[in-house]
């Protein structure tokens, strides 16, 4: 039996809650170590980029240009638990009090958000 196809998937994760749903501050230690062993626990590792990510991008709640920094994440995922990564950035945008998360999945973008109910 041929083994899954596996993929390159990569996030953003901003070092600080987002300041127009929540107030900027710094995420706690907590939050951090819960994605980590959300990522271990479902797909056996991960990588932090090195370096810190700085980004600019137009909020659709106000149009105003934001910006933010962030971590980059990345897993080699099989294609039949991306799913699963999504619905983990799903939660992520409440841990992380996030309007939503940048997914790359073998180079196609998508922008995760929280599921309705979840947002903080």
């Amino acid at each position: 039996m041929p083994s899954p196809k596996i993929v390159e998937c990569s996030f953003l994760i901003p070092l600080h809650r987002d300041f127009e749903i929540s107030d900027g501050e710094r995420h706690a230690r907590q939050s951090w170590n819960w994605l980590n062993d959300e990522l271990y626990c479902r797909f056996e590792g991960r990588t932090i980029a090195p370096g810190v990510y700085k980004g600019t991008w137009k909020s659709p709640r106000t149009g105003k240009a934001l910006h933010d920094e962030t971590r980059k994440y990345i897993i080699a995922a099989p294609k039949t638990k991306i799913d699963g990564l999504r619905a983990v950035l799903r939660e992520a945008c409440s841990v992380f009090e996030q309007q939503c998360i940048y997914l790359n999945v073998a180079g196609e973008v998508e922008f995760i958000e929280a599921e309705h109910g979840q947002e903080t």
